[in-house]
């Protein structure tokens, strides 16, 4: 698998969205650890607290969900910021 940079600078990824479609896939969070070298602890704070990977992770993480699930990959519109304010 390849990690050529696939992040767009002008978009936000839905990283929940992409690890649960990997694990819907059959992949747990040890086999993406195990396939992109991201700790199980960092993909859980991605996966559930809406934490943002560093470039390098989140092209990694992308390159595996593309390699297995196919384009087009999950986005959220709006920046961080109104999202989270949306929430409360």
């Amino acid at each position: 698998m390849t990690t050529a940079p696939i992040l767009a600078p002008d978009q936000r990824y839905d990283w929940s969205r992409i690890l649960i479609d990997l694990s819907m896939h059959g992949m747990t969070l040890q086999a993406v650890f195990e396939a992109t070298g991201i700790p199980v602890s960092t993909l859980h704070g991605f996966k559930n607290l809406d934490a943002e990977p560093k470039y390098a992770d989140g092209n990694r993480l992308l390159a595996l969900w593309q390699h297995r699930m196919h384009p087009p990959v999950p986005r959220i519109t709006g920046s961080i910021r109104q999202e989270r304010v949306s929430r409360r």
